[in-house]
């Protein structure tokens, strides 16, 4: 640990100045003013804003990499033997940093808005309300969340650790994707806000639909690394679990989903204005909800915030603060909104509008299943616990529907009255019948819906892929959907093929499983700074008895708290893998081992990297052709 030091204060005066600045420039922008003065100086003083921010963050990083447990929310988040790239993740591991990183990230965004070419009213109007947001987050930091606070003159000699379920490369990676994505629903909700607030002027619907994409691809990699982080640190096994912290994440990307069907049919067809404006209303405040339902304390998660109630409530009072005058101006500005064009029923215009009905569907019954137990608590009835059963049973269906959808709409019209579309129809209903009578499962019904999902929406995609040059169909829409039936495959074979066993395991003794065998050779002993280990060396063969690889799953007890956590290993084939985990000694030299063979579960990491990838190619497209 060293000594105090004045950066922290620097850092908190910092924010202090930061947040005054964001309050002036939101009223240099929101008063009216012909001349244009008002928005040169609202950028200058964003851009002053946002240099302030970056101050309190670096004053809060150094104070990481400093051992300065001074302040409180290093000493929480760190101690003197955490490595150096856990502490700057630690900036955003706790829920101070994390809120103070998010609304960095509004100043950029801030900034970033009309940054390039000539300033419009509606760009000017947005950025002010981006301010006005901006400055209730940091408020809200100021008032009950400050990441400066001190320890003084009680200092500890030794910091609390970081949560050993937290020590991962996912930190690094997944909270800065999912902020980002927030930061980019932030934007299209005050984009929405001006909208209304001047409706009769045209609306921008490439703007939104950049913005939306951006948050997208930011959202589908924020939650493709959660899963991945949850399955090879957790020690259990799966990839998603329907846990809150994960659906807090997963909502907003299900409205950003919904948002980006909903502005396609805005810019090409004219229709669904009104939704397209609900739903970038809904971006940032399912974010909200999400946020409050993590720091609040009010669940509890292996990956939530463990926060005080006060936290909870601002981030109440400011989702109330947000929403309430956005719904009130929706109220009354939307008969003044231009008019929808009506789809054609049945038209492909009129199919996708019912996509987005469902996925907005979806998103809002996740929300439910999430909330309604700490409803059902609030209002005295007692404890109800809502799991993967509700959740896969409104999901799947509504998925497999809007994948019918999307296959159908990928082909033109000849090519939906001909032979080879009636057969991928047949094809399709054939290996998901042919599936269940194969693999017998206690819900033939999901295992039916993946197969019969991925055989229809594959086939369409290639039959529409071989008119893209004559009719010019976005090939990056068909590729990106393509990702979507590789995924849906690795995600229904994961779930109806895995094969799993829970062994007593010791020096000596064997299993084998899925045409691997598992060898146990010895129990190493292991002791670092802040954890000591008892780490299995175990030996995979193939069946015919060569070794393949030495895994190592890891017991750990941390010294700090004595927590203890389970470290899987993994034998890696071309697309599935051999998961192994350690659990607790039983008697003697010997441990409760978890042996699972994981079929094809490379497929969903690979499906969800391509999906990020063909939405960040149709941004880059984008910003080309709006130069």
């Amino acid at each position: 640990m060293t000594r105090p030091t004045v950066i922290p204060e620097i850092g908190h005066y910092s924010l202090i100045l930061c947040t005054v600045i964001s309050l002036f420039s939101a009223i240099s922008l929101l008063i009216p003013d012909r001349n244009g003065y008002g928005f040169y100086l609202s950028k200058q003083l964003t851009r002053l804003s946002l240099s302030l921010a970056l101050v309190s963050i670096a004053a809060l990083l150094i104070s990481f990499l400093n051992n300065d447990f001074s302040v409180a929310y290093v000493a929480h988040n760190s101690n003197t033997s955490l490595a150096w790239y856990f502490k700057v993740a630690a900036l955003w591991g706790g829920h101070q940093g994390s809120i103070l990183f998010w609304s960095s990230g509004l100043l950029l965004a801030t900034a970033s808005i009309g940054a390039r070419g000539k300033s419009t009213q509606f760009l000017s109007q947005t950025r002010g309300l981006m301010a006005l947001l901006s400055f209730g987050f940091l408020l809200f930091i100021l008032l009950t969340s400050n990441p400066f606070d001190r320890l003084l003159p009680e200092v500890p000699i030794e910091g609390r650790d970081l949560n050993p379920m937290l020590q991962s490369i996912g930190l690094i990676l997944h909270p800065p994707l999912i902020f980002f994505g927030y930061v980019g629903l932030s934007v299209l909700f005050c984009g929405a806000l001006t909208v209304l607030i001047n409706p009769t002027r045209s609306i921008h619907w490439q703007w939104f639909r950049h913005w939306n994409l951006l948050a997208w691809v930011s959202l589908t990699l924020g939650n493709l690394f959660g899963a991945w982080w949850a399955y090879n640190e957790l020690g259990w096994g799966g990839w998603w679990f329907w846990d809150p912290v994960e659906n807090a994440s997963f909502i907003p990307w299900l409205i950003s989903t919904a948002l980006m069907h909903s502005l396609q049919l805005n810019q090409s067809k004219g229709a669904l204005t009104l939704t397209s404006i609900m739903l970038a209303l809904a971006g940032l405040s399912v974010s909200l909800v999400g946020t409050f339902m993590v720091r609040s304390g009010i669940i509890q998660s292996v990956h939530a915030f463990a926060a005080a109630p006060d936290k909870g409530v601002g981030i109440l009072l400011l989702l109330v603060a947000t929403l309430m005058p956005a719904l009130g101006l929706l109220a009354w500005r939307t008969p003044q909104l231009p008019k929808a064009i009506p789809l054609p029923l049945l038209s492909r215009g009129y199919l996708v509008m019912i996509s987005v009905a469902l996925l907005t569907i979806a998103a809002f019954s996740v929300m439910l299943g999430t909330c309604y137990p700490f409803i059902f608590k609030g209002l005295g009835l007692g404890s109800i616990s809502v799991g993967a059963p509700y959740f896969n049973t409104i999901f799947i269906p509504i998925v497999t529907v809007c994948v019918l959808i999307l296959g159908w709409v990928s082909l033109s019209k000849t090519q939906q009255r001909s032979v080879a579309g009636i057969a991928i129809l047949a094809l399709a209903l054939f290996s998901a019948t042919l599936a269940c009578f194969w693999q017998p499962t206690d819900r033939p019904e999901w295992l039916f819906q993946g197969v019969f999902s991925f055989v229809w929406l594959s086939g369409c995609l290639t039959l529409a892929s071989t008119s893209i040059a004559k009719q010019q169909k976005p090939w990056l829409a068909i590729a990106a959907h393509g990702s979507l039936a590789i995924f849906i495959l690795g995600a229904t074979v994961l779930s109806h093929f895995e094969q799993s066993a829970m062994v007593k395991m010791g020096p000596g003794k064997g299993r084998e499983l899925a045409g691997y065998t598992a060898i146990y050779e010895q129990t190493n002993q292991l002791s670092l700074n802040s954890y000591h280990s008892q780490q299995a060396q175990i030996r995979i063969e193939d069946a015919d008895g060569n070794q393949l690889n030495l895994l190592f799953p890891e017991r750990r007890t941390y010294l700090d708290d004595m927590a203890e956590m389970t470290v899987a290993d993994v034998h890696h084939s071309l697309v599935s893998d051999f998961y192994l985990s350690m659990g607790p000694k039983l008697e003697q030299q010997d441990y409760l081992i978890r042996i699972s063979y994981k079929p094809w579960v490379k497929l969903l990491w690979i499906g969800g990297v391509l999906a990020a990838l063909f939405g960040f190619l149709s941004l880059f497209r984008q910003s080309k052709e709006s130069k």
